[in-house]
């Protein structure tokens, strides 16, 4: 009897401790989608989670001041008159297909006026003076191309370094070709003084098909990060285009468009920015970003022109901001500070994200 009493208790032991993993398993939480989305930024990998939906919208105004020359000096707009400012606004939508795995797309908006310095010509002919004020508007604006892309990061639980690639394709959906000029001619005080006012409207748009391949690497130590990316554009195809041509006879203007071709120059861009994560909440970071143009070629009177080389590169400082676990909000500032044939604005930029798991 004692022999059964003692095979029977080594028995329910045996049974208790074998089921302790299965209890242990069926126990465990599902995952806490409240500690994704409250991961400060030291702590998030380059993709979004699986099932996260993150919706991205910003607003850049910048201010074109100065400019970079072919041998790199800086020319300060405001002396000549030129200055002018934009406005950009971008969207853009991601989606988890798996920890390691996103989908997304992005479009943008661009609104920039530049007025040149108001200019006088004075000439005699038939023994009166002639004075005439010419002024110069050109704006461009419009919805730009959609951009379809997706990420793969590498299948590893992010800790301390993360590596992803992301291809994508902008599809020529925007207005791109240039619209037919507003000019005008006004102040007609005599028949011998009056004022041309030349306005030319360009579209934003690239108007073919444009690849683009991306790499980034993000690692750090602590509360501090590094982020680098590169990022490679390139037109599928050669593009067509109008331009306007215009006669002012009588003090009346008439137009006629002609078609050019065109080759967009290839784009490169790196980012190298480095983060300090003062609290789960706020994260300040300074980024170098890097930027050139380069190839490509525009048709003028039927000969084939090489676009000019540019380059830019920009100091950035900035912060993140979250709100609430789905909400965050950021702001940078970008000064450039050396260039090559190429504008080189002040521009402030807003960011605001939302992010959340649908389902």
């Amino acid at each position: 009897m004692k022999e059964e009493l003692k095979i029977s208790v080594i028995w329910l032991i045996l049974l208790s401790l074998s089921s302790l993993p299965v209890s242990a398993q069926k126990m465990t939480p599902a995952v806490d989608k409240y500690t994704l989305l409250t991961a400060p930024y030291n702590q998030k990998p380059l993709t979004l989670f699986r099932g996260q939906l993150e919706v991205n919208g910003g607003y850049k105004f910048a201010v074109r001041s100065q400019t970079f020359t072919e041998e790199g000096e800086s020319v300060y707009l405001k002396d000549n008159g030129t200055g002018s400012v934009f406005h950009f606004y971008f969207a853009d939508i991601s989606y988890g297909i798996t920890n390691f795995f996103q989908v997304g797309a992005s479009t943008s908006m661009l609104r920039h006026g530049e007025r040149e310095q108001t200019t006088e010509i004075s000439y005699a002919a038939e023994g009166t003076t002639n004075r005439v004020t010419v002024n110069k508007l050109t704006e461009v604006k419009g919805m730009g191309d959609l951009l379809l892309f997706t990420t793969l990061r590498l299948p590893i639980k992010y800790r301390w370094f993360d590596l992803s690639t992301t291809a994508g394709l902008f599809i020529p959906t925007s207005q791109y070709k240039e619209q037919k000029p507003q000019n005008s001619v006004s102040n007609l005080t005599s028949v011998s003084s009056y004022t041309v006012n030349y306005h030319y409207n360009q579209a934003n748009g690239y108007g073919v098909p444009v690849y683009l391949l991306s790499a980034s690497v993000k690692g750090g130590y602590n509360k501090l990060t590094f982020e680098g990316d590169f990022t490679f554009k390139t037109p599928r195809e050669e593009g067509t285009n109008v331009r306007w041509e215009t006669t002012l006879v009588d003090k009346t203007f008439s137009y006629y468009e002609k078609t050019y071709q065109y080759l967009l120059s290839n784009s490169y861009s790196v980012n190298g920015s480095l983060h300090y994560q003062a609290t789960g909440w706020f994260d300040v970071f300074f980024n170098t970003n890097w930027q050139m143009t380069k190839g490509g070629w525009t048709e003028y009177y039927g000969k084939k022109y090489e676009n000019k080389e540019t380059r830019l590169l920009t100091l950035e400082p900035g912060f993140e901001l979250k709100i609430s676990p789905a909400f965050t909000i950021g702001q940078l500032a970008g000064f450039p500070v050396a260039g090559k044939n190429s504008d080189a604005p002040f521009y402030l930029l807003t960011t605001v994200r939302f992010s959340f798991f649908p389902f």
